[in-house]
Parts: C-alpha cells; structure tokens; sequence
C-alpha cells in the first residue's frame, strides 16, 4: 500500500473507533424502562405522575395493568431511578407498582429495579 492509502486508512480506522466508542459509552449511561411497547387499558398519565410504591400487595381493588422495570447506571441516584420505574407506570395509566424490592438488583455496573403496575378501582 503507498502512504496515502495507509493515511485514508488509519484515518477511516480512528474515525469507526472513535464513534463506536462514544456510542457504546452513551448507552451504558443514565436509566432505561421498560422494553417493548406494552399496552393498557387505561390512559397515559403525564411523566412524574404520583406513583406508590409498595412491597406487598395492595390492600384496596386493583386492575392488573403489568410489569414494569427501571434499569440505572450505578451512579443515577436510587431516587431517580424509581422515579424512572413510576413513570412507566404512569405510561401505562397505572398509579401503584407493588412487589418493588427493598434493595435494587445490582448487575454488571446497573441497578435493576422491577414491579407490577396496577391501576386503582
């Protein structure tokens, strides 16, 4: 190859890394919901909808909507992750997430958080 060959390489070469490199780092950062497009009964509500969080059931009538997950970078604030998990819920026009973990699932630099989204009777 002459010297100009190798140059138009290298540079084409950098170039690939370099935007593969900035593509997987912005993927592993911040929070992600929910995967697929899950459907509901029910309406929309607006991001940052008032949505409990519960551990165990909930003690009053509920319809069933489905699960929803929040997975986080290890550094997004517990907090703003479950914010993340209740505006899925809130997607699905659901206003309580039960069976949500005391603690997140901690795997491979994420923290995991999960539940079942209902709506209120």
């Amino acid at each position: 190859m002459n010297r100009a060959r190798v140059l138009a390489f290298a540079g084409a070469w950098i170039a690939s890394v370099t935007l593969a490199s900035a593509a997987l780092a912005g993927a592993g950062l911040g929070c992600g919901g929910s995967h697929g497009a899950q459907t509901s009964q029910f309406p929309p509500r607006e991001e940052g909808c008032a949505v409990e969080l519960l551990q165990d059931a909930p003690a009053r009538p509920t319809v069933n909507i489905g699960r929803v997950s929040a997975s986080c970078d290890e550094t997004v604030a517990e907090a703003d992750c479950l914010r993340t998990l209740k505006d899925q819920a809130c997607k699905l026009g659901g206003d309580i997430v039960w069976e949500v973990p005391t603690e997140p699932i901690r795997k491979n630099g994420r923290q995991l958080w999960s539940g079942r989204a209902v709506h209120t009777k």
